[in-house]
């Protein structure tokens, strides 16, 4: 190109844009003679590319090598590392890839109340045992976990990783859908916190977002970031008739804030212990402050 005329900038920025190409600097600025790079224009991508199946590895009972005894052990064994770790099982392996059953409380009281006076773990032996790959995704997992009560984890190099029990899946419900849980309840108390308190037609100006009103119609409608810019006014404060220091519980409010945008957003490491914390203060805090209002 030797002019940088309208006709030519445009038939190039129409190339470029068909094969999303860019050039580093702009061409259009740079010197005629000079030197550019041309280049793919990035792509969006996600932060973190995990995989979007939650899969049985995820839990820490898929990670944790399970306590066992050989087929040649004695019953006597089995029952005291039953008892010391109270378990209910026990997997019966000859070795990290080969499982022969699985010994627990039924099976042995089951064996002693028909007669069994055996010392030997392999007279108590269940062999219906259930193997799941590390990789079985975990909603699949769940309904097979509580219908055999436990499953043991496996490898793609076929050794055992780890045993997964109701209390297990239990666990790992909890954690997902507790942080849930405590968000609507703070949530429920600030909009009871907020209600009949302002006009309609107040709230619409509050939420304005630049010269475009928002359709609201109850408390219900506005967001968490309305509800710190409506509290963040001194004069809206005041219609609240709370008697706590409004600026800590603007800096609360936008932590929860924070926190609810890493749940909504299924952030794949989950909360942290911290923030867990907060959001069950909060709860609390809130339900003891609407006692007295």
């Amino acid at each position: 190109m030797r002019k940088k005329n309208f006709g030519n900038v445009a038939y190039i920025n129409r190339f470029l844009n068909e094969n999303q190409l860019e050039t580093v600097p702009n061409y259009v600025n740079n010197w005629i003679d000079g030197d550019i790079t041309l280049k793919h224009k990035k792509k969006a991508t996600t932060k973190n590319g995990v995989d979007p199946i939650q899969r049985i590895k995820l839990l820490p009972s898929s990670n944790n090598e399970p306590i066992f005894v050989t087929k040649d052990a004695k019953l006597k064994e089995a029952i005291t590392l039953m008892m010391m770790h109270n378990y209910s099982q026990l997997p019966v392996m000859n070795g990290p890839r080969t499982v022969v059953g699985f010994i627990n409380w039924e099976t042995i009281g089951c064996a002693i109340t028909n007669g069994h006076k055996s010392e030997d773990v392999k007279d108590y032996i269940n062999k219906d045992v259930t193997l799941l790959s590390y990789e079985t995704p975990l909603l699949e997992a769940i309904s097979i976990v509580i219908d055999k009560e436990f499953v043991l984890v496996y490898k793609s190099d076929k050794t055992i990783s780890g045993i997964v029990t109701i209390a297990d899946i239990s666990t790992q419900f909890l954690s997902v859908t507790e942080p849930f849980i405590l968000l609507e309840q703070i949530e429920n108390h600030i909009r009871q916190i907020l209600d009949k308190k302002f006009l309609i037609s107040d709230l619409k100006e509050f939420c304005k977002i630049g010269d475009l009103e928002r359709e609201i119609e109850f408390i219900d409608d506005l967001t968490f970031g309305d509800y710190i810019r409506i509290v963040g006014k001194p004069e809206n404060w005041e219609k609240l008739n709370l008697s706590i220091e409004r600026s800590h519980f603007i800096k609360q409010l936008d932590k929860i804030r924070l926190i609810r945008n890493d749940v909504m957003h299924f952030d794949p490491e989950g909360i942290t212990n911290e923030q867990r914390r907060d959001l069950i203060k909060m709860a609390k805090f809130l339900m003891e402050l609407r006692k007295y209002h």
